[in-house]
């Protein structure tokens, strides 16, 4: 009897995960399909220019990201600009409104996000192959519509739940909790106002909050695909 249980047991523990990888292939695939997944696997290199709302403060920003794994982000405030640079192995950030004029070596942790950053597919694309743990955590309303979660883990401990729309398999949110200097740090990310670019769907309104409070917000104006993008840009900045 004892061998009848722990074989049932295990035979529903099979069909449990089987069941939650076969729902998250499905979803995916409407996701990727809604997302414009084909025409993102053929970009080399974006721009995404717009500005960034920080206490209702505007700041003019532009972010770049080049393939395999590159990143550069800078703002420009009261003739200051901030810039921070990743080439897929380092990372530098130079920030004057904090007093520092010459550029800083990113830290293990920094250097972490960017690389969670600098994945032009998105984590959830050729997941498995990346290291990581997808999981289906079923469905939840946010702020009156129904949504998929799909839970991200990676290998250093961090996660990320994507919140997808269950009718347009758009991503509405992101759940980060990262661990920074052995400490877990939690954020949401919003996405909206999206507008189909070249077969992609771009959200062109993206909100980070902290504990439900408002950090920042991010508006964009100009997207511009495949554009010539030097690999000096992300090197180490120039003074």
């Amino acid at each position: 009897m004892k061998k009848s249980t722990a074989f049932f047991s295990a035979f529903f523990l099979v069909l449990g995960t089987t069941l939650s990888a076969q729902s998250v292939d499905e979803i995916l695939k409407e996701h990727f399909a809604a997302s414009g997944q084909d025409n993102i696997l053929k970009l080399n290199a974006q721009k995404l220019s717009g500005k960034m709302i920080q206490s209702g403060i505007e700041i003019p920003m532009i972010q770049m990201s080049k393939r395999p794994a590159k990143v550069r982000v800078e703002g420009t405030f009261q003739g200051l600009t901030f810039i921070q640079t990743y080439n897929g192995k380092e990372g530098w950030s130079l920030n004057p409104f904090t007093g520092v004029t010459d550029p800083q070596q990113m830290t293990e942790d920094d250097l972490k996000g960017m690389h969670y950053q600098a994945d032009m597919d998105g984590m959830l694309w050729n997941w498995s192959e990346k290291g990581y743990i997808v999981t289906f955590e079923g469905k939840e309303d946010m702020e009156g519509t129904s949504c998929f979660k799909l839970k991200l883990a990676t290998k250093e401990g961090d996660s990320f739940t994507f919140y997808i729309d269950s009718d347009s398999y758009i991503l509405l949110r992101t759940n980060t909790k990262m661990k920074i200097m052995g400490n877990e740090t939690e954020s949401d990310t919003y996405y909206s106002n999206y507008s189909i670019i070249e077969g992609i769907a771009v959200p062109q309104k993206i909100e980070t909050k902290m504990k439900d409070q408002l950090m920042g917000t991010i508006v964009i104006e100009k997207v511009e695909f495949n554009i010539e993008l030097d690999d000096a840009l992300f090197e180490k900045p120039a003074l």
